[in-house]
């Protein structure tokens, strides 16, 4: 069939689908659904587009997209990626016109996304926010000053916390991030009070991330003082018995340059015992000053930075699936659905937005495994029937007696693991016999057609036959089937995250879904968003599937 035919018909096949109300409407949903899904980031992350920040232009988004420390999951990475790589091969499609060349186009995109995808995945690419020669430098500095203040002590000296001496080694990218999650969290704060009044009015305060930082912070400065206060006299004692023996030791120089001052063997037991006890409640109160002028110092400086952002673009939901979105179970219950915090302190509506991404990948996966499987071997029962027709029916009805549910259990057992891609290949491994009977049925149809023996009679061999002549006139039935096995793959994977046989720690809706069920009743609320977005999801797909079924329904074109 040449390409023109081939073109001809799939723009039949579109016209006649388009003629179904629903399903176009069931197909758009379904776009929505994987534009969603595919640029997720763009619309729930914790990193802004564009920020301006002390006069300077920054592009955080963009530099953490396929950065694995921010991005934990192999498959955000992947379509991360595919964000830009789809765009790419869809224009292509409409500006080369060279079949040929456009298929050739199409490998080269596909090939730089799996090449790109295994750099990015497995080769750990450094943090924006981090500078090796910084860190080092820092090391060095940290050591010089613990030598420093060795040399007249007693007891071994540990570096204590100093915010200025922090900033000296952090790059621009550290401090920024250390700023944006000041705002951002601040942002959030001032959002949630607009609903959570009733809270407010009940329990004091917000339990928001911003406002728990804000009380750790004054608790610990308030104590701290509290405690400088009651160590004062301590330590004023303390300063002036080490100074009287510092002179001491200055005006015997020569036992100091025998013994050394630092060298507590050589000293009287009873006047080490004091030194020690002295030297320790200086150390005590210096430690404690130090960290008083750290959480004074950090306030001071986030308040002051606050003021250099002069542009910020964030998404619309300022939060990775991943980030802690703080809040408190109990505030959930005065916040709308599209602010509800999950069991686990994450953002919902970010780990519905990207529990898409799952959905889409199980669907297409398992189904394209069972089609790889099911398709060839009923392909060649369908072609060659009898006793191998026979043996491949057997085959088929012992594996469809196999129940996917206790196979799955019995594969997590064995490998000790939740991945996704083990359930994805277990529904995969379980789905194909469905493909199978009905490619076995096509090809009893149409290997005694008039095309088929005059390729018999041409010296084809039988595996050329199979593959170049029946199976591409095989397809266009076994394309009603596809929407439903994608629905089928996707509620299976749904339904066993439910039950907890989901990957850990992942943003599945049947994970989101389970979420709700263990706190049910007291956090249903938990349960009903990524419910009502897996039926529409699954609605669309069947609509879809309906409007493609009746377009190929040759009585309905005549």
């Amino acid at each position: 069939m040449s390409e023109k035919h081939v073109d001809a018909y799939w723009h039949s096949l579109y016209k006649q689908f388009c003629k179904n109300p629903l399903g176009r409407v069931g197909f758009y949903l379904v776009l929505l659904f994987c534009f969603l899904g595919i640029y997720a980031p763009f619309f729930a992350s914790s990193k802004p587009f564009l920020v301006k920040f002390d006069g300077t232009w920054y592009f955080p988004f963009f530099r953490y997209l396929v950065f694995s420390g921010f991005y934990t999951k192999k498959l955000d990475i992947f379509f991360n990626l595919l964000m830009f790589s789809l765009p790419i091969g869809l224009a292509g499609y409409w500006i080369i016109k060279n079949r040929r060349v456009f298929k050739f186009f199409l490998a080269i995109v596909a090939t730089a996304q799996l090449l790109l995808f295994f750099l990015f995945s497995f080769f750990y690419l450094s943090d924006p926010a981090s500078d090796p020669v910084l860190a080092e430098q820092r090391q060095e500095a940290i050591q010089k000053r613990i030598m420093a203040k060795k040399q007249l002590s007693l007891i071994p000296e540990q570096m204590q916390e100093d915010w200025h001496f922090d900033l000296r080694f952090m790059n621009q990218y550290a401090k920024l991030n250390t700023v944006l999650r000041y705002v951002q969290r601040k942002r959030h704060h001032t959002i949630l009070e607009k609903y959570a009044q009733g809270y407010i009015k009940k329990y004091g305060s917000l339990p928001t991330l911003w406002q728990m930082d804000q009380d750790r912070s004054l608790t610990q400065i308030q104590l701290l003082e509290n405690k400088l206060d009651q160590m004062l006299d301590s330590a004023n004692l303390a300063f002036q018995k080490i100074g009287l023996y510092l002179e001491a030791c200055q005006s015997l120089r020569t036992f100091y340059q025998e013994i050394g001052c630092h060298n507590p063997a050589l000293i009287p037991a009873e006047e080490k015992k004091e030194l020690l006890k002295a030297q320790q409640t200086l150390q005590d109160f210096n430690k404690t000053k130090e960290r008083l002028d750290y959480y004074r110092q950090r306030r001071e400086w986030l308040e002051k930075n606050t003021q250099k952002i002069e542009y910020l673009w964030l998404p619309i939901i300022p939060f990775h699936w991943e980030d802690d979105a703080g809040g408190d179970q109990r505030l959930n219950q005065y916040l709308p659905w599209w602010e509800l915090t999950r069991s686990n302190r994450k953002d919902l509506m970010a780990a519905l937005i990207f529990g898409i991404r799952i959905s889409l990948v199980v669907g297409f996966l398992a189904v394209a495994l069972a089609a790889l499987i099911g398709v060839p071997i009923g392909a060649l029962a369908g072609f060659y029937g009898g006793k191998f027709d026979i043996v491949i029916s057997r085959l088929l009805e012992i594996w469809e007696s196999m129940p996917t549910f206790f196979m799955l259990l019995l594969v997590i057992a064995i490998t000790q693991s939740k991945s996704i891609f083990i359930v994805i290949t277990v529904i995969g491994l379980f789905a194909w016999p469905v493909f199978s009977r009905y490619t076995r049925g096509e090809f009893f149809k149409q290997r005694n057609l008039p095309y088929v023996e005059a390729s018999k009679t041409l010296g084809f061999s039988p595996l050329s036959i199979i593959f170049k002549d029946i199976l591409p006139n095989a397809i266009p039935p076994l394309l009603t089937l596809l929407p439903f096995a994608i629905m089928g793959a996707i509620t299976s994977e749904a339904g066993l995250s439910f039950l907890g046989l989901g990957e850990e720690g992942s943003c599945s809706w049947g994970v989101l879904m389970d979420e709700g069920r263990r706190g049910f009743p007291s956090e249903a609320y938990l349960l009903w968003p990524p419910a009502i977005a897996l039926t529409i999801l699954l609605v669309s797909i069947a609509l879809v599937g309906d409007a493609l079924r009746d377009a190929l329904d040759p009585k309905l074109k005549r």
